[in-house]
């Protein structure tokens, strides 16, 4: 009886786990997209220097090639399950 107490806690435990990174990752997502919007948003407001904007622009390529690979594990973790490595 006391084994199999200690493979639900086992799988208990991995699941939360697993929680916890998925839940990591939507937040990653989250500032991600958040860094997008005050980034593209500063350059709209149109006081920087070009040079900056320039520079700007590369962070928010960046931010947005990061939200995109964040989404497509989360889509992929979420449709087909955690794979274990």
């Amino acid at each position: 009886m006391t084994e199999l107490k200690d493979e639900h806690l086992e799988v208990i435990s991995k699941n939360k786990s697993k929680k916890y990174e998925i839940d990591k990752m939507v937040e990653q997502l989250s500032d991600a997209k958040e860094s997008v919007a005050v980034l593209s948003n500063a350059i709209e407001c149109g006081f920087l220097h070009d040079k900056h904007s320039l520079i700007l622009q590369e962070w928010i390529v960046e931010y947005e090639e990061l939200s995109q690979q964040l989404d497509t594990h989360l889509t992929e973790v979420r449709d087909h399950g955690w794979k274990s490595t």
